[in-house]
């Protein structure tokens, strides 16, 4: 059998700082909290554009 792949589809804080811990960042948590921030401003965004242009069809599961 395939093995199951650890790619994961939406980064969480766990992962980014385990992600950041393997590359040798000393502050590897606050690392992902900054991350963290961005990605979830940018995808709040992302998600409020094509809600109103109608272009994006799963949109559910990733507005809050």
């Amino acid at each position: 059998m395939k093995r199951k792949s650890k790619k994961i589809r939406v980064p969480t804080l766990a992962s980014m700082m385990i992600l950041y811990k393997r590359h040798g960042f000393k502050r590897s948590k606050s690392c992902a909290k900054a991350y963290m921030r961005g990605f979830n401003d940018a995808r709040k965004i992302y998600v409020k554009e094509h809600v109103f242009e109608k272009k994006l069809t799963n949109v559910n599961k990733y507005s809050y």
